[in-house]
């Protein structure tokens, strides 16, 4: 395969050095602004690209004929990516959507999976659009199929996350602007067969993990987990919540406004407070080599309740990503979130020429075989604990 990479941040270059490492890709092409002229290496090119061009974007997919692009940028590009994908019948993969609230009346989400408008398109075109492709969404998607599959009805859904930076001092292991954007957004939960929108952080509880968290308060957050799931099995609840030892500091920014876009006036100019924190938090740590941060670690459980034969029954995967120390030793700039999204991305990505189904799809929507292929090739990752249990 050839697989273009679009954005070099946190994520991106990550996911390019795994990707290199994979006897069945021939060529990574990793394209960003950032970067001023075309470097070649053996089998990773890295190359200029502004989006906002799209005749420059056509360009360079048709210079290079890729089989596969992945936005690891922005999910505002999305929908440009997409179009340009349409128009060279190339298949596509991202990690997140812009979930933005759908303006259609008649929706039946208040928030709006926008890659969907691509489905039929992509269709015509016999092309493939992996979505919500990276941690979570993607593997905690992967995971709750696997439960699901094993009732004959599905009732509770609980994916919980644990976010632990190993700090109390502010530290962002991903796109700040994405952060601010999660942090104020308010959280969809699925409830009784219907959507509905609560307050961040609200609805709080102690959930207790596998060993080495045990119970832990976590609340619930806005994921794009809850677009998709419910449009893909049959379930009555989903909710996702979060364990993130920031939760303080993200609550403080969130309670003074200061995540707010609305503009407000400043001497002259007109600026809004999520701009302001935007500018002056700090830059996104690559690499997180103080061992204060040694111990920071990323981590989710599915939990699956429903009945199997006329009896409740509950299964619960846990899968625990290496720390922050283990993760510096793999020698890529990593840390402890970018690595996790990365990796899984990476086994998605290698798994697209295995994929019959067209259209755009998210990694629920995956066939018995794929989603063996990509549980194997994680649980054979070193340094990865995947554990299922019977509650």
């Amino acid at each position: 395969m050839k697989i273009l990479v679009l954005g070099h941040g946190a994520i991106g270059s990550v996911l390019a050095k795994l990707l290199q490492k994979e006897a069945g890709v021939k060529l990574v092409i990793s394209a960003d602004i950032c970067f001023k002229e075309v470097k070649k290496f053996e089998k990773l090119h890295q190359i200029s690209i502004n989006l906002a061009n799209k005749a420059e974007f056509a360009g360079i997919l048709d210079k290079y004929n890729p089989d596969l692009v992945i936005n690891a940028i922005s999910p505002n590009f999305n929908s440009d990516i997409l179009n340009e994908c349409v128009k060279a019948g190339i298949n596509y993969m991202d990690m997140a959507a812009c979930w933005e609230p759908d303006t259609d009346k008649n929706a039946v989400c208040p928030y709006k999976i926008e890659q969907f408008d691509f489905d039929k398109q992509f269709r015509s075109k016999n092309i493939l659009g992996l979505i919500e492709s990276g941690v979570s969404p993607g593997m905690t998607n992967l995971f709750v199929r696997e439960c699901a599959d094993e009732f004959d009805e599905v009732e509770d859904v609980k994916i919980r996350l644990v976010d632990y930076s190993g700090s109390d001092k502010l530290s962002l292991a991903w796109s700040k602007e994405s952060l601010l954007d999660e942090i104020g957004a308010k959280p969809l939960i699925y409830k009784d067969g219907k959507f509905k929108i609560m307050e961040p952080f609200s609805s709080p509880e102690d959930y207790e993990f596998p060993a080495p968290y045990g119970k832990k308060k976590v609340n619930i957050i806005c994921q794009d987990e809850i677009g998709t799931i419910p449009f893909f099995i049959k379930l009555k609840n989903i909710d996702i919540k979060d364990y993130d030892d920031q939760v303080d500091i993200h609550k403080f920014l969130y309670e003074l406004g200061l995540i707010s876009k609305k503009k407000i006036k400043f001497g002259d100019m007109e600026i809004s407070p999520f701009e302001f924190v935007n500018k002056v938090l700090p830059d996104v740590s690559f690499n997180n080599e103080d061992p204060k941060f040694n111990e920071a670690q990323f981590a989710f459980a599915v939990e699956v309740k429903g009945k199997i034969k006329g009896k409740t029954s509950k299964i619960r995967y846990f899968v625990l990503f290496p720390n922050q120390k283990e993760i510096n030793k793999l020698g890529l700039n990593a840390n402890f979130i970018s690595y996790p999204t990365a990796l899984s991305a990476k086994i998605f990505a290698m798994a697209i020429p295995k994929i019959k189904t067209k259209g755009i799809i998210p990694p629920e929507a995956l066939d018995k075989e794929i989603r063996k292929f990509a549980l194997s090739e994680l649980d054979k990752t070193k340094g990865v604990i995947v554990k299922k249990e019977r509650l």
